[in-house]
């Protein structure tokens, strides 16, 4: 229950629509028993010949607080009687008639009044708990991304917020007018026989008891289902990104294959879901018919005895069968919920988890003197990335990383945006730890550029001001274009600067992508310039006008330059080798190369490899 009641505080902003709710679902209950009220009178007024009340009992049968209810009983009833009585037994049966038409009129606008407000609450509910969720998940550090499926992600965002806000939030409100319901009807039950009202309520014990037993195995069915879909999600992320390899190696009807079985896995998982949830209804109709055959034999046997009227009775059987449909309808809904619950589970279980990373508080604006690794080990499992690399980079200079993938050199990069913080060892920028800084204000002094550069389905305009939360100017746009020699083709471009690029950019070469990523690092006029194999994945024309463009960047700023091609950093202040690890090497071009040591075979390597490219073409 205490789940149950988190979900439902998610409603207490809407208070003041919860009350009102809450009072149009009782005015609509009110006049569904009114309805049904009016068959007692319209039976005793209509078709006898005097008004029956309760027969009076001794008080050796009944005691005094028997005797009060019964008074209080027969004077509701003999209002009634002399509300809807005419001077002719035709005039009485038009009073109740229209008695009764009013009843439902005013029971049916009430009941759509309540829907209009229910679905206003329930819109803004689900858009909260899914702005939370969405929140909660891009905050998380980059290693929970590592961790997690984006396909489980996107079911977290999508599926599961429904199965809460359907399973709990919606029948919440149901649950909360089948009560009311409930309750009115059981008014009037406990208003003819009291007696009768236990008895029936007695032998609908069992039907309560087997739908709490079948919503514990939904719950259970429904977090398979919840697993299913999210597995479903990750295989469609997968292929339809990758639908080039799928395509060029043929893979269509494998993959065709792989979706079916993961498509009849999650047919079998609802079709059991379904078949739990299938129970509940007949069953429920089947102890209630029950109930009502068990509770006219023992009313029957109050009416020999006295202690009721046969009308009486006739009007509790149908008031019993009233309220059967809005106790079905609360065990249905308490079945549902227990699905529910268990998306909640998974979502408060997001909600409240702690980001691994914990944030700064000293904000930092500028850069003044250097950066510093001191000692910095790192391990992504169990075998270390990073062993004790230790360097600076001084305010000004082009530092750059190469070596052999794997040997460390992004990992230092993701270092020092803090996408992850060190095992041991610190880095520090002009003498301050980077875990001290807001996270924030620390990305801030960086623009990057990566060698996978992600785009968005927008303008071309949107995309390069992403980094200044599309707040730049037209002319500050245009000026980082310029930057990153992408003015030119922009220009060519049927909308120019308000050309839609398509998911991931894929309406541009993979040159022209580059350029405006290096464009959106410039818009920042960040003091540090971060290139990471910026231009290993171009084609050699390409990479020319990147190389120009990434010149043009790094002019009066820090960068530190990541690079495969290792002609790049003919002019950086200092390349630092990696192997395994560790530095091996570090020192300018020119006194690396007549070290002769591992940087001048990996140039050596790389100069023959471009020379045999060049006479074989």
């Amino acid at each position: 229950m205490k789940l149950y009641f988190r979900v439902l505080r998610f409603l207490a902003p809407e208070k003041h629509q919860i009350a009102l709710t809450v009072a149009v679902n009782f005015l609509a209950s009110l006049f569904s028993v009114v309805s049904i009220g009016t068959l007692l009178p319209l039976l005793n007024a209509v078709f006898s010949d005097a008004p029956t009340s309760a027969p009076e009992s001794t008080s050796a049968q009944q005691g005094f607080l028997q005797d009060k209810a019964d008074t209080f009983k027969n004077e509701i009833i003999e209002g009634f009687q002399r509300f809807v009585t005419a001077e002719t037994r035709e005039g009485t049966l038009l009073n109740v008639c229209l008695l009764l038409i009013a009843a439902f009129v005013l029971k049916n606008l009430f009941v759509y009044f309540s829907n209009q407000i229910v679905n206003r609450i329930e819109t803004k509910t689900l858009k909260k708990l899914r702005d939370l969720v969405f929140a909660k998940i891009v905050q998380m550090e980059l290693a929970y991304f590592n961790r997690n499926r984006v396909g489980t992600l996107m079911n977290y965002v999508m599926g599961e917020v429904n199965v809460v806000h359907g399973n709990i939030g919606s029948n919440f409100i149901s649950l909360l007018r089948q009560s009311l319901n409930a309750a009115f009807f059981l008014g009037v039950l406990l208003f003819i026989s009291w007696k009768l009202t236990f008895f029936a309520f007695a032998v609908s014990g069992l039907s309560l008891w087997s739908i709490r037993y079948l919503g514990r195995k939904i719950r259970a069915q429904a977090d398979v289902v919840q697993a299913q879909s999210g597995d479903m999600n990750s295989l469609l992320q997968e292929v339809f990104n990758g639908i080039k390899v799928v395509k060029s190696n043929a893979m269509e009807e494998r993959e065709a294959r792989r979706f079916n079985a993961f498509t009849d896995t999650y047919r079998r998982a609802n079709l059991k879901v379904n078949a739990l949830r299938g129970i509940i209804s007949p069953f429920n109709e089947t102890m209630g018919v029950t109930a009502i055959a068990l509770v006219l034999w023992f009313g029957g046997k109050q009416v020999f005895a006295g202690e009721i009227t046969s009308v009486e009775l006739m009007v509790f059987a149908f008031a019993l069968y009233s309220v059967m449909n809005p106790i079905k309808a609360i065990a249905e809904n308490l079945a549902r919920v227990q699905e529910g619950l268990s998306a909640a589970e998974r979502l408060f279980a997001l909600i409240d988890s702690q980001p691994a990373l914990k944030n700064g508080t000293k904000k930092i604006e500028k850069f003044e003197r250097e950066i510093r690794f001191e000692d910095v080990w790192f391990r992504y499992g169990e075998k270390p990335v990073l062993k004790g690399v230790s360097f600076t980079v001084k305010k000004g200079e082009m530092v750059g990383l190469v070596g052999q993938s794997g040997s460390g050199k992004s990992t230092i990069v993701d270092l020092l945006l803090r996408f992850y913080d060190v095992e041991k060892g610190r880095i520090l920028i002009d003498g301050v730890d980077i875990r001290e800084f807001d996270v924030a204000s620390l990305r801030k002094l960086f623009g990057v550029v990566n060698q996978e550069v992600i785009l968005f389905n927008d303008t071309i305009a949107r995309n390069i001001a992403y980094g200044m939360q599309n707040e730049a100017t037209a002319e500050q746009i245009e000026a980082a274009a310029k930057i990153a020699n992408a003015h030119q083709f922009i220009l060519e471009k049927p909308q120019q600067y308000q050309t839609l690029i398509g998911d991931r950019g894929v309406q541009l070469s993979g040159g022209q992508r580059q350029r405006l990523s290096i464009a959106r690092a410039m818009l920042k006029n960040p003091p540090i310039l971060i290139f990471d194999e910026a231009t290993s994945a171009l084609d050699n024309e390409s990479e020319r006008i990147v190389q120009a463009a990434i010149e043009n960047a790094m002019s009066d700023r820090t960068s530190i330059v990541v690079a495969h091609r290792l002609s790049t950093l003919k002019n950086a202040d200092k390349i630092i080798v990696m192997e395994q690890g560790e530095i091996k090497e570090q020192g300018s071009h020119a006194e690396l190369l007549a070290r002769d040591g591992i940087y001048k075979r990996l140039y050596d390597m790389q100069f023959a490899a471009q020379s045999s490219a060049e006479i074989a073409t």
